[in-house]
């Protein structure tokens, strides 16, 4: 579970909800939410990017998701009254609505929205289970080029047909995400750098050629 969905809503009813919120901002690298703790409130992002992190059985925690604006961070922990499903943490300056438990909750019912919160919380959980199951037959450099591509539609911006991503992720966040060692993600990332497929900076990754990703994702270079 990343814990973080686009609300199935019209745009007349998220007005609505947004005007329940309040306005608040956290840095970069600021934990907004911690996995167990009672969820009383859910997060509307308008600003910036965070990363849901989620702690393995061996206790190391595995980077799930980059979210950015639209995404609605801890509703379903909300709605089922059960603690924080994921740690939730500010990967560049965030700005946001902070929306109590009990207005969503009230705003779902006076919306009848049960049905349709239920199939999408079902909904999001299939898809993880699917992308589990897919990324552990594949190799570490096609899973790594999967996780960049994933980024660049959670975090990028596409610019002259190169893909801006600024994001503050670790090589080992981004080696949780691949369920790797760090060292494995080190040896892929130089690799791809001398290729030019990917060029790195300080808080910035470039994906300079997308379809060789691509290729590199499908398993076929």
């Amino acid at each position: 579970m990343t814990d973080g969905q686009r609300l199935p809503i019209s745009d007349e009813q998220r007005r609505e909800l947004e005007a329940l919120g309040q306005r608040v901002q956290f840095p970069a690298n600021h934990v907004i939410f911690w996995e167990g703790q009672p969820s009383r409130s859910v997060l509307i992002i308008q600003e910036g990017h965070v990363a849901v992190m989620q702690k393995a059985e061996d206790g190391t925690e595995v980077l799930l998701a980059v979210r950015g604006p639209g995404e609605v961070m801890g509703d379903e922990g909300a709605l089922m009254d059960e603690p924080r499903s994921a740690t939730v943490k500010a990967v560049s300056d965030v700005v946001g609505l902070d929306i109590t438990a009990g207005d969503l909750l009230r705003f779902v019912d006076e919306h009848h929205l049960w049905p349709d919160m239920y199939r999408n919380a079902v909904r999001r959980r299939r898809e993880s289970d699917t992308e589990r199951s897919l990324l552990a037959r594949l190799t570490v450099r096609s899973r790594f080029a999967r996780v960049l591509l994933d980024l660049a539609v959670e975090a990028g911006e596409e610019v002259d047909g190169r893909w801006e991503i600024d994001v503050e992720l670790s090589q080992q966040d981004m080696a949780s995400r691949v369920g790797a060692s760090r060292e494995a993600v080190a040896k892929v990332l130089r690799d791809l750098r001398e290729r030019g497929v990917l060029e790195t900076g300080r808080r910035r990754l470039t994906l300079t050629k997308p379809d060789v990703l691509r290729t590199i994702a499908a398993g076929d270079l």
